[in-house]
């Protein structure tokens, strides 16, 4: 049986996704380890995160001058040239944190030209679904990273990471490579001048604005609440790091349902209802999140929480491709993408400042506030782009 190229992209998403957040959950404690202190450990994480913000808008407009193809390949080989370097001078503070840098960038690269390529090859009434397959792949990688890197860590210790970053990376590019990604050839090459005029247009538009407000709700609260604002309330309930590990991994399972189950419902409720549902569903369990003591009332409000989040996510990305013109679709992708990776980095450092002052009760009701004015603005935003689409069909048919 021949497998699809789509089916081998997706395929090398989960390995290449699995070891970059596995290497990102082995390196606090590699600093650790070396004598730094929990607020220094996490520099690593903040720099990728830097990265992986200035190669979405680039990663963007280079995808509207070469192939996608050409920049995953691109992507995936530069990964493997850094690890296997930081790898050997993994004592060296500036090497350490220059190659979390890029390999934040060369991470933001391939998830946008991933997504691009999926719905370059996706029929039109199935560009949502294919984009919940890409986008739950993704997930399954992000479930799969910490757990096994968990185990790498226990047996050889933290100072792998970049070993254990680097053999995905083959295994990705090897898949990517069968799947004829090279081989592609679709290219949107446009002036720089009207490069530019395309992304001052979506950068007005309303609907576009309120699509990339809410992707990046969802990341920020993703992460805030995945990586610190829960485990600490666990731990805080008495429950031990396995039990709270064990839970995460389960609330980004239920990411990943949204992700795939998010894309099936755009073919079906169109994007930007999925991307309303998305954000609604979190703000009743940020409300109840901070009552639980049990591990059901624990565990349900996160879970469903981040299936939201998972609706959002593929919902704000389809809408993205979707709505832009054929010549700013990698711009379009690149500006929402810098949504979830500014997302990415502010979330850890939104929920530890809530939580911190306010507790754990006002804390998660301060999140559910921001939420609910940010369903607000993004309805707001959504509902005038489809006031204007139905008052130009109008005009057409007189």
């Amino acid at each position: 049986m021949k497998i699809k190229p789509l089916q081998l992209y997706s395929l090398a998403a989960i390995v290449q996704i699995a070891g970059s957040s596995g290497a990102a959950m082995l390196a606090p404690f590699f600093m650790k380890d070396h004598g730094y202190s929990i607020a220094a450990a996490s520099v690593p994480l903040v720099v990728n995160g830097i990265g992986r913000v200035c190669s979405d808008l680039t990663s963007g407009i280079l995808a509207s001058y070469f192939s996608s193809g050409i920049l995953i390949v691109a992507a995936s080989a530069a990964s493997i040239v850094i690890a296997v370097l930081a790898h050997f001078f993994i004592e060296s503070p500036i090497v350490f944190m220059g190659a979390f840098t890029i390999l934040g960038v060369t991470e933001a690269m391939f998830a946008l030209s991933i997504r691009k390529i999926a719905f370059e090859q996706s029929e039109p009434n199935q560009q949502g679904r294919v984009q919940g397959q890409v986008a739950a792949a993704l997930g399954i990688g992000f479930s799969l990273g910490p757990l096994t890197s968990g185990f790498v860590g226990k047996l050889f210790g933290s100072q792998v990471l970049f070993a254990f970053y680097a053999l995905p990376q083959i295994i990705g590019l090897i898949l990517i490579l069968l799947g004829g990604a090279h081989r592609s050839r679709a290219i949107t090459q446009e002036s720089s001048v009207q490069l530019w005029r395309e992304g001052k247009t979506l950068l007005t538009r309303a609907s576009f604005l309120a699509s990339s407000l809410a992707i990046f709700q969802s990341f920020v609260m993703l992460v805030g609440v995945t990586r610190l604002a829960f485990p600490f309330l666990a731990v805080n309930r008495g429950y031990a790091l396995d039990w709270v590990g064990t839970v995460v991994a389960i609330s980004r399972i239920t990411d990943t349902f949204g992700r795939y189950t998010g894309g099936w419902l755009c073919d079906r409720i169109t994007a930007p209802r999925v991307i309303l549902l998305g954000v609604a569903i979190g703000i009743p369990m940020f409300f109840i999140q901070p009552y639980g003591s049990g591990v059901l009332s624990l565990v349900i409000p996160l879970t469903i929480m981040t299936m939201g989040f998972g609706y959002s996510n593929v919902g704000a990305t389809t809408f993205a491709l979707q709505s832009a013109g054929p010549k700013a679709k990698a711009l379009a992708l690149g500006l929402t993408r810098s949504s979830t990776s500014l997302g990415n980095t502010l979330g850890p450092l939104m929920a530890g400042l809530l939580v911190q002052h306010f507790g754990y009760e006002t804390g998660y009701h301060s999140m559910a506030a921001i939420s609910a004015v940010i369903l607000v603005m993004a309805w707001l935003g959504l509902r005038r782009e489809n006031i204007n689409s139905t008052v130009q069909g109008s005009k057409v048919q007189r």
